[in-house]
């Protein structure tokens, strides 16, 4: 359990941090909106690109994991816009938007840290692979 608390306390710590910085400073929601934009578009591919271009091809090339992330990703998309469209009586558009959610949901802000942190650096390349 502390194993657990000492893993997640980090990451959530920060998204607390962030909160009380947010409530004492105002910034304008343009700002808030750019540092978003850095953030996807420029810091995470970059350091997913550092590790994929670290890691040998072989470790890359792994038919076997490759299908399992495009089967498991397809299924839970195909999964999440079932129910959307169940929930929302065949709304096409809020139904992507839950397609959405149900398959990409936080993996790409705390699911790197938290496999890196947890597994280590051998689990740098699967995880940059999944993202």
């Amino acid at each position: 359990m502390s194993d657990l608390f000492g893993l997640a306390f980090p990451f959530f710590g920060l998204i607390l941090l962030g909160y009380f910085c947010g409530r004492r400073v105002k910034l304008p929601e343009a700002g808030l909106a750019w540092l978003s934009f850095f953030i996807i578009y420029v810091a995470l591919p970059a350091l997913f690109y550092r590790i994929v271009a670290q890691t040998p091809f072989h470790e890359l090339a792994n038919p076997a994991f490759i299908l399992a992330v495009l089967a498991s990703t397809a299924t839970m998309s195909l999964l999440a816009l079932g129910v959307g469209l169940w929930f929302r009586k065949g709304n096409i558009g809020e139904a992507a938007i839950a397609l959405t959610a149900g398959a990409y949901a936080n993996v790409g802000y705390m699911g790197p840290g938290l496999t890196l942190a947890a597994f280590g650096q051998a689990a740098a390349s699967p995880a940059a692979l999944i993202f």
